[in-house]
């Protein structure tokens, strides 16, 4: 297993403490029916690698998407699921799985046709490889 796979593994452990939520399996490509929503999705997004002498030096954005849905105000879910996601992803080393962890960025969508509404938490692991 990389230690991406284990990084990943370790945010969705973390995030299962969280109630109401699902949690589809890992890298799942199916769509999610309404009545299991809200659902949280972990996936990578990018990596930037820098070649020491060393090793090599890794900065691996990794995505927390909630998708929620609702026929009220969808701000305030989207709201809530950030502030619960970042509640639980506190720890700067990921229980010392990476080197640091920390939120960069924070994306909101919605499909107001559906009324679904995405909120997607961008979380920078940095770790080293030999």
């Amino acid at each position: 297993m990389t230690q991406r796979i284990t990084i990943r593994d370790d945010v969705l452990n973390n995030l299962k403490i969280l109630s109401g939520y699902n949690f589809p399996s890992a890298g799942t490509t199916e769509g999610i029916e309404r009545e299991k929503l809200p659902a949280i999705f972990v996936g990578f997004a990018t990596e930037q690698a820098e070649q020491e002498l060393s090793g090599t030096t890794r900065q691996l954005d990794l995505v927390v998407s909630v998708v929620v849905h609702s026929r009220g105000d969808i701000y305030e879910l989207l709201d809530q699921a950030s502030e619960d996601v970042e509640g639980v992803l506190q720890d700067r080393t990921l229980g010392g799985t990476c080197e640091i962890f920390a939120l960069s960025q924070t994306g909101f969508a919605l499909d107001q046709d559906h009324p679904l509404g995405e909120v997607r938490l961008t979380y920078t692991a940095q770790y080293s490889t030999e």
